[in-house]
C-alpha cells in the first residue's frame, strides 16, 4: 500500500501539489495580523472540507455523476438562451460558420439571459433556499458566525456585490475577521451566470462548479489565517436571516434582472475592449523600451507558481501568462486565452480552478464601493483590507488548484 501511495505522488508531480498547498498556507500565515490567535481547529476543518468536496467530485463515482448531471442541467439551461440570441443575430450564433465564434454574439447576450433567470429564481426564493442549505451544513463544521457563513455560501452563486445583500443588516456590526470573509469570498468565487458563460466558451462546467463550491470553505480558511477572529460576532450562536425580495411579481423580476444583466453585459464588453486594447499598447511600449513583452513578463512572474499546482515544466510558461492575465486584468480575459491555448487535459483542469474567481485589482474597487454602500461605517476597514482581500482570494484559488492537482490523475 505504501508503495502504491508513493508511486501515485510521484506520478505527474503530485507531491509538488502537496508542497504547494503548504506554501500557500504559509504565505497566508506570514501575512496574518495576529498569528497567536489563529484557531487550528477552524483552519484544519476548512481545509478538510475543501479536500472532501474535491475528492467527492473528482475521485468518487457518485460525486462525479452528481456534478456531471448538474453541469448538463446548466448546459441545457444556457442552450435556451440561443432562442433569444438567434432571434436577434440569426445564423451568426453558429460558430461553425465562416465568421467563427463571435464573443459579442454568443457570450455577452447570455449574461443578460442568466441575470434575468437568477432574478426570477430569487423572486421565488429558490436562490435563498440553496444558500441557506449550504450555510446550514458548513457553519457547524467550521464554527463560524451565521452571517459570514451565509455570505460565503451566497458568493458561490451570486456576485461580490449581490451576496452581501443577504446579510446587509448585520454588516455594520461585523468584526474585522467577518468583513474579510465577505471580501475574500467575493474575490474567490464566480456567480452562476458567469460559470455558464465560461462553460459555453469551452471551459469544463464540472470543474467550474466544483471550484466555486470549494471556495466557500476556502475563503473562510484563508480569512481566518489572515485576520483571526478575536471578538464574539453578533451571529456567532446563529440568527434568523431574512432577505426580502424587492420585486412585486414574476414579470417585475424578469424586467429587473434583464436590466441588471444589460448593465453587466455592457460593462463586460466595455472592459474587454478597454483592457485588451490597453494591454496591446502596453505590450508594444514595453517591448520597445525594455525588450520584453507582457506575456514574457507574466510568464517569468507566475510560471514558477504554476509548478506548485502540479503543472508540468513544459507548460508552465503558458500557465503563468494566464495567471498573470487573471490577476492584472480579469478572469474573462484569462479564460478567453485559456480556451485557445494548447494544453494537456490535466493542466486544463488544474488551471480551471486557479482562474475560477474574481480576484483581480479592479474588483477591489467594486467590493469597497458595493459593501460600503450597505455599511458606510466599514469604509475605512474595507480600504485597509483591499490588497489583503486580493491576496486572500488569489490564495484560495491557488489552494483549490493545488488540491485538484493532487487528486487529478
Amino acid at each position: 500500500m505504501f508503495s502504491a501511495v508513493y508511486t501515485y505522488f510521484l506520478k505527474d508531480n503530485h507531491y509538488i501539489s502537496f508542497i504547494g498547498i503548504i506554501i500557500f498556507l504559509l504565505v497566508a500565515f506570514i501575512f496574518s495580523n495576529n498569528k497567536n490567535k489563529i484557531n487550528p481547529r477552524r483552519i484544519f476543518g476548512a481545509l478538510a472540507l475543501q479536500f472532501i468536496l474535491a475528492f467527492f467530485v473528482l475521485r468518487t463515482e457518485i460525486g462525479n455523476h452528481f456534478f456531471t448531471m448538474l453541469s448538463r442541467g446548466f448546459e441545457r439551461i444556457y442552450s435556451f438562451a440561443d432562442a433569444g440570441i438567434g432571434f436577434l443575430f440569426g445564423n451568426m450564433i453558429d460558430p461553425s460558420g465562416p465568421w467563427g465564434f463571435l464573443f459579442i454574439v454568443k457570450v455577452v447576450p447570455m449574461i443578460i439571459f442568466f441575470s434575468a433567470l437568477m432574478s426570477l429564481l430569487f423572486h421565488f426564493g429558490i436562490i435563498q433556499f440553496l444558500v441557506r442549505f449550504l450555510s446550514f451544513f458548513i457553519r457547524p463544521i467550521l464554527g463560524t458566525s451565521g452571517a459570514e457563513t451565509l455570505c460565503a455560501a451566497a458568493n458561490s452563486m451570486l456576485g461580490p456585490t449581490e451576496a452581501p445583500l443577504f446579510v446587509k443588516k448585520y454588516i455594520k456590526g461585523m468584526t474585522e475577521s467577518e468583513i474579510l470573509v465577505v471580501m475574500i469570498s467575493g474575490m474567490s468565487t464566480l456567480q452562476a451566470g458567469l460559470i455558464a458563460v465560461y462553460s459555453s466558451m469551452g471551459v469544463s462546467m464540472i470543474h467550474l462548479l466544483t471550484a466555486s463550491v470549494m471556495s466557500i470553505p476556502g475563503a473562510i480558511l484563508v480569512s481566518k489565517i489572515l485576520i483571526p477572529e478575536t471578538k464574539i460576532p453578533e451571529t456567532s450562536a446563529g440568527s434568523s436571516f431574512e432577505m426580502k425580495k424587492d420585486t412585486s411579481n414574476m414579470l417585475d423580476a424578469i424586467a429587473q434582472g434583464t436590466g441588471d444583466g444589460l448593465k453587466l453585459a455592457a460593462n463586460v464588453a466595455a472592459m474587454l475592449i478597454a483592457f485588451i486594447s490597453l494591454m496591446s499598447m502596453a505590450d508594444y511600449l514595453l517591448f520597445n523600451i525594455i525588450g520584453y513583452s507582457l506575456n514574457e513578463i507574466f510568464s517569468k512572474l507566475f510560471s514558477n507558481i504554476t509548478l506548485l499546482l502540479g503543472i508540468s515544466s513544459r507548460e508552465k510558461s503558458v500557465a503563468g501568462i494566464l495567471l498573470g492575465q487573471k490577476l492584472v486584468i480579469n478572469e474573462f480575459v484569462a479564460y478567453s486565452s485559456f480556451v485557445k491555448a494548447t494544453l494537456s487535459t490535466r493542466t486544463q483542469a488544474i488551471l480551471t480552478y486557479a482562474l475560477c474567481g474574481f480576484s483581480n485589482f479592479s474588483v477591489i474597487g467594486i467590493l469597497i464601493g458595493g459593501i460600503s454602500a450597505l455599511a458606510p461605517n466599514k469604509r475605512t476597514i474595507l480600504t485597509k483590507f483591499g490588497l489583503r482581500a486580493l491576496l486572500g482570494g488569489t490564495l484560495v484559488n491557488l489552494i483549490n488548484a493545488a488540491i485538484a492537482g493532487l487528486l487529478i490523475s
